[in-house]
């Protein structure tokens, strides 16, 4: 029996959609184990991410990695626009 979860994550532009594709494609080429596939797609603002695997628990153990991955890139292609746009911001 095979597992499949489909991830779907729309962003604000293209451009950032572009910058979070870019930083997490390396992680789907090269995945750890056997057990476990993941493809991704770029289409416009919209990124896709399909994770196939043998186990459930794999499934859950590569999702969890790839949900952590995209927040971290997330938050920090974010947190650059702002910084960008605005300046540094006062963290004390």
């Amino acid at each position: 029996m095979s597992y499949k979860a489909l991830i779907t994550l729309e962003l604000d532009s293209e451009e950032e959609a572009k910058t979070v594709y870019e930083a997490i494609l390396p992680e789907a080429r090269n995945m750890p184990s056997e057990r476990t596939r993941a493809f991704i797609i770029r289409d416009g603002k919209e990124i896709r991410l399909t994770v196939e695997a043998d186990t459930s628990s794999s499934l859950r153990a590569a999702l969890n990695s790839y949900l952590s991955w995209l927040s971290s890139i997330v938050k920090t292609v974010k947190y650059v626009r702002e910084v960008e746009t605005y300046g540094r911001k006062n963290t004390s």
